[in-house]
């Protein structure tokens, strides 16, 4: 498995940051692996960090609700 793929799905796994590299509508980053448009993230596209991307809204949501 390539390194920064293999990096950007630990990142879901462990709770950080991850993005996709495909084209989006709405670009935005994860931080949750129960996030359903994360999970939807094929592994070969996924990359850690935020890319400069804003928060995705159901993450955002369940952070909220959570502190």
């Amino acid at each position: 498995m390539d390194d920064l793929i293999r990096r950007g799905v630990e990142a879901r796994n462990d709770w950080s940051a991850y993005h996709t590299i495909t084209e989006e509508e709405s670009p935005r980053y994860h931080n949750r692996p129960d996030c359903p448009d994360g999970a939807a993230i094929e592994d070969k596209n996924i990359r850690a960090g935020t890319g400069g991307r804003p928060l995705c809204e159901q993450c955002r949501a369940v952070q909220r609700r959570s502190t």
